[in-house]
């Protein structure tokens, strides 16, 4: 399976999701069912290649933030991170802290 991550640019640019399809086309199928693209007409969700991402899959459609393993791999490799809606991300539990932005800026003073 290939790792795609999906958006809806049309309505929000900065929310996104991981898939796993065979296609493209099926990749935005697939996002028509998630949080991220769930009220999306099909013509206006873009699927971008995310091969880093392919090793990742693990027989579920969509990779879960919630999941540990999943958060790291998206972190590290797609460059995702938590909402800035989060006002208490937990940063500091966050496996995946070491790959991110947005832990960065807090330790930097700009967030």
């Amino acid at each position: 399976m290939k790792a795609y991550v999906v958006r809806d640019e049309q309505r929000y640019e900065d929310y996104c999701t991981i898939v796993f399809a065979e296609t493209r086309g099926q990749a935005r199928q697939i996002a028509q069912s998630t949080d991220a693209c769930e009220d999306s007409e099909f013509t206006d969700i873009r699927a971008l290649r995310m091969p880093e991402l392919d090793k990742h899959y693990r027989g579920k459609p969509e990779m879960e933030w919630s999941d540990m393993k999943d958060r790291v791999a998206m972190v590290r490799y797609a460059g995702m991170r938590c909402s800035y809606e989060v006002d208490n991300p937990g940063c500091e539990d966050c496996e995946a802290k070491k790959w991110c932005d947005r832990y960065d800026m807090k330790q930097e003073g700009k967030e």
